[in-house]
């Protein structure tokens, strides 16, 4: 039924369908990104370079964004980002293609588009519960899980083999991808405008960052998932780049390469399709540490091997629960924050899980290139060990309940 009533959203459907276009484009430069940083520098550290550039915007406008978020019509925000997008990755297509396209570039576009990207999503998380009624939540996050994972499906075999025939041809569908979105996003009917405050004024902008990570930091269980997260992003992370990049210094082909985010698309989106009926079943708290822990074990296994095959097939099994796992979490999470502080318990949330996140990459490169692929990507299993192990522990994050017997704010 939840389905049912989601299809019949049209508002909610305009949202979707210019994320999906985008979230594919967004796949293809993601994945090459990373393979141009290596092909200019020929070097793994320097190529680590250009998502740290991208995790230091987000993390820099991660509070700013969400206070935004909460006071700016959020439909302006959703729609001035996709016309970002567009100019920055379209600025990399016309240098690659003239031959100019250098690593600082690079860097610069990952660190602005960063910055859009920390205003985008506090206001698209926003935007969707005002669309999105609460009984159709868990289904909504869960089919933007699907979105991602299809656009991971099918985004870096086809960036690969786009990139084998023009370095910069899957930026420039990517800079496209941004104008479909945009024109998506500015079809919706619902206004989208921002919550006013019970006083009718908002807070300086310093107040409030302070009072949304106030709010974010007295409850409990949303305090103690940002930690831990900030340890398990950035393990992922590092540990996603080092496969790709030691895959690349073995010689495999790009369209190979590709085929790892190809395979975690295939075990996101089977999870995606699976979270609605898990979420109904089981509650938030089991199925986060469930996920953790298989995601945990199937990534450290990775440095076991050599064998392209395993190392694609192993990520893929580890994504199966991510979508339940975040579509719990991320579902609680809006359904207990008050409508006016969405933007900044969201900014707040992706501030502190985030924190490492610009050194992943970075380290990544530099463990890759001093220790090699085998003892990087058993620091990085080690460190998702020790975060799952604290989630354990923990019985605030054990009791989550079923989102259904969560009460809306």
């Amino acid at each position: 039924m939840a389905t049912r009533g989601l299809f019949h959203n049209r508002d909610y459907l305009k949202l979707l369908t210019g994320q999906t276009v985008s979230s594919l484009g967004s796949s293809m430069s993601g994945f090459v990104f990373t393979l141009l940083g290596m092909a200019i520098t020929g070097s793994p550290i320097k190529a680590g370079l250009v998502g740290t550039a991208a995790a230091v915007g987000s993390l820099l406008a991660a509070l700013p964004g969400g206070a935004l978020a909460d006071r700016w019509s959020r439909r302006k925000i959703l729609i001035g980002y996709s016309f970002l997008g567009a100019f920055l990755f379209g600025s990399v297509a016309v240098a690659g293609w003239l031959d100019h396209l250098t690593l600082p570039h690079l860097m610069a576009v990952g660190l602005l588009n960063g910055v859009g990207y920390s205003l985008f999503m506090p206001a698209e998380t926003a935007a969707l519960r005002q669309i999105v009624p609460p009984e159709h939540l868990s289904t909504a996050l869960a089919t933007a899980h699907g979105r991602q994972n299809v656009a991971a499906l099918t985004g870096a075999p086809l960036g690969g083999l786009l990139y084998s025939i023009g370095r910069v041809l899957p930026i420039a569908v990517d800079a496209v991808s941004y104008l479909v979105m945009a024109f998506m996003l500015a079809t919706i009917r619902h206004p989208l405008p921002a919550t006013k405050p019970e006083g009718g004024a908002h807070e300086p902008m310093l107040k409030a960052i302070r009072t949304g990570l106030a709010w974010l930091l007295r409850q409990r269980v949303l305090r103690t998932i940002a930690v831990v997260a900030t340890l398990l992003n950035f393990a992922a992370t590092g540990t996603i780049l080092v496969l790709i990049l030691s895959m690349q210094q073995r010689g495999v082909h790009a369209p190979v390469i590709g085929l790892l985010e190809t395979a975690m698309g295939v075990g996101g989106l089977a999870g995606s399709i699976a979270a609605p009926r898990l979420l109904a079943r089981f509650s938030t708290g089991k199925i986060t540490l469930v996920g953790v822990w298989i995601i945990t074990v199937a990534f450290a296994a990775t440095a076991a091997t050599t064998q392209t095959a395993v190392l694609i097939v192993l990520p893929a099994f580890a994504m199966f629960l991510l979508p339940a796992l975040n579509s719990g979490l991320f579902g609680y999470q809006m359904l207990i924050t008050p409508d006016h502080l969405q933007g900044r318990s969201q900014s707040a949330f992706m501030f502190l899980s985030n924190a490492a996140a610009p050194l992943a990459p970075f380290l990544g490169g530099l463990f890759l290139g001093t220790l090699g692929a085998r003892n990087a990507l058993l620091i990085f299993g080690g460190l998702l060990a020790v975060g799952a192990v604290l989630l354990t522990m923990s019985r605030s994050i054990r009791s989550i309940p079923l989102l259904s017997e969560v009460e809306a704010a």
